[in-house]
């Protein structure tokens, strides 16, 4: 963005959505009856990123932000048995500073909201697994022995 004045020159904004709709034909159960109800396994029908970032020649600082919609992940014999991958949105921050051309410090924040992995049986109050993983921060300095110019 510089056609900004001054600070503003150096955010920069990303938006990016994609809609998806599919299906899956020829797929038959046990009983030889043809599934007609289901979309193709692993695509999700909704997904958005967006970020919004600073940087500077010594300061970058970025947050951003992807949601995925719930997807069939598994196909069952009827749809009461389809496994689905629940919908997510992750939120994520990182930020750095740079001392001189070898030096810098960083920061990094991961799963801001704690986001779990969740799989459901046929509807969404069907949960058929739970994973939590928390938020993950990361810290360091870091020095460059060889800077390339």
């Amino acid at each position: 963005m510089d056609f900004l004045p001054s600070f503003a020159r150096n955010l920069s904004v990303y938006l990016n959505y994609t809609h998806l709709s599919s299906s899956a034909d020829g797929i038959r159960n046990e009983d030889g009856e043809e599934r007609t109800d289901l979309d193709l396994p692993n695509t999700a029908p909704n997904m958005f990123n967006a970020s919004l970032a600073y940087a500077d020649k010594k300061f970058n600082a970025r947050l951003s932000g992807n949601y995925s919609g719930a997807y069939v992940d598994e196909i069952g014999g009827r749809a009461f048995e389809d496994r689905y991958y629940d919908k997510q949105f992750f939120l994520d921050f990182n930020a750095g500073y740079k001392f001189n051309k070898n030096l810098s410090i960083y920061v990094s924040l991961n799963n801001i909201t704690n986001q779990a992995l969740r799989y459901y049986q046929g509807e969404k109050s069907r949960t058929m697994q739970s994973e939590s993983y928390g938020q993950r921060l990361t810290f360091g300095l870091k020095y460059d022995l060889f800077k390339r110019n």
